[in-house]
């Protein structure tokens, strides 16, 4: 059975997106059979992270929510490295007309799970990821009600970490049966274990993995995926180490 594993953060900036990519990249060149949808269809990005800045004429998550297309239709392959397992991405969608349409049309939100279940199916994945909208809306609740697995990514900072609050009460809510807590954005001279003690208080639980800042990463958005550009990095060593946690391999 496929894993379906969602990505989440109460606030904008954590590197979400970023993390989602990259670990959907590495799973796939470790011999998963992955698709990754960017469910945030208000503010999309992964597309750009795979460097895939013309959409258009390919079908998107948005196509498929206002009845445009099959939801198969708008999951592309994307590259791997050399003897990598396929690696799949629908994306949210392909310019402002896209969000207008939704918003004047509306759709069902049942779409979404239904999607999720074709493409696992349809794609024969051994992991679906879910990148989600920062905060919660309806594709993010029903993202993570989906999922076996959520991974809340934060920043050791206070801002970020005062919605640890409102993260919680959503997790139990959503009744998510695993969930994994990773801090991201480590700025140099913070130690990682002086960030992984505030994230781990404000969440109550403990932080599979604590990231540090990397300038590298943000250098080459929209041009390579960083863990393609920078295979030998500690940074994504540090990705590939999470994996096992999430695909049950540990």
């Amino acid at each position: 059975m496929a894993q379906i594993i969602a990505m989440h953060s109460h606030r904008g900036g954590t590197g979400r997106s970023s993390i989602a990519a990259n670990l959907a990249r590495l799973m796939a060149d470790a011999g998963h059979r992955v698709g990754l949808v960017d469910t945030d269809i208000q503010s999309p990005a992964a597309h750009v992270l795979f460097g895939v800045t013309e959409l258009a004429p390919m079908a998107t998550l948005a196509d498929y929510l206002i009845g445009r297309c099959e939801v198969e239709d708008a999951a592309t392959a994307v590259p791997t490295a050399p003897g990598g397992a396929e690696l799949f991405l629908v994306p949210a969608r392909a310019e402002a007309a896209g969000i207008h349409e939704i918003i004047a049309q509306g759709y069902d939100v049942g779409l979404l799970r239904e999607g999720f279940d074709r493409l696992i199916k349809a794609l024969r994945l051994d992991v679906l990821l879910l990148d989600t909208h920062a905060g919660l809306n309806n594709e993010t609740m029903t993202a993570v009600a989906s999922a076996q697995t959520l991974i809340v990514v934060t920043r050791s900072c206070r801002l970020d970490l005062t919605g640890a609050g409102e993260t919680i009460e959503f997790a139990n809510q959503i009744g998510c049966p695993r969930r994994v807590l990773l801090v991201n954005m480590v700025p140099p001279g913070v130690g990682s274990a002086h960030a992984r003690l505030r994230a781990e208080a404000a969440y109550g639980t403990t932080a599979t993995a604590v990231l540090p800042y990397a300038p590298e990463l943000a250098c080459v958005a929209g041009d390579r995926l960083f863990a393609a550009a920078h295979p030998d990095h500690p940074l994504v060593a540090q990705f590939r180490a999470v994996i096992p946690s999430l695909m049950d391999e540990e």
